[in-house]
């Protein structure tokens, strides 16, 4: 798959955040996406997996809503309002597994309520509460 170049793979400094957020999850920084080198090398192979491609657009769901807000102020909300925070996953996360559904596969709904639970999203949520959300999207 051919990806754009603002698409990246975390090297570099990444590699000294703890190793959930530099192995385990992506990232979005208008206008760059920040993949986990086994995503991104997936991503650019010949066959890449549909959850690396469903990866990808969670994260594009992030970049076009920081285009469209501005990442100053988008970057703002999302650190200080929680039911900010949380509303942006969802809309990502409703891509995603959109996408995922049309291929008869699903997304770990309970690992992902568990993360946004926890101190990853800054507690945005409660762990029912996002599962809730989630199975309805």
């Amino acid at each position: 798959m051919k990806l754009t170049t603002n698409v990246k793979a975390k090297t570099g400094l990444w590699k000294f955040l703890p190793k959930i957020i530099s192995t385990k999850t992506a990232q979005c920084v208008y206008p760059f996406i920040f993949l986990p080198e086994h995503i991104y090398k997936d991503l650019i192979s010949r066959t890449p997996k549909p959850e690396s491609i469903a990866v990808l657009l969670h994260e594009k769901v992030h970049l076009e809503r920081q285009k469209r807000k501005g990442i100053f102020l988008w970057a703002i909300l999302y650190i200080i309002s929680p039911k900010f925070r949380f509303n942006e996953e969802l809309l990502a996360f409703k891509e995603q597994i959109k996408y995922l559904k049309k291929l008869n596969l699903t997304l770990d709904l309970e690992l992902r309520a568990k993360r946004l639970s926890s101190w990853l999203y800054l507690w945005c949520v409660s762990y029912e509460k996002a599962l809730t959300k989630l199975k309805k999207l």
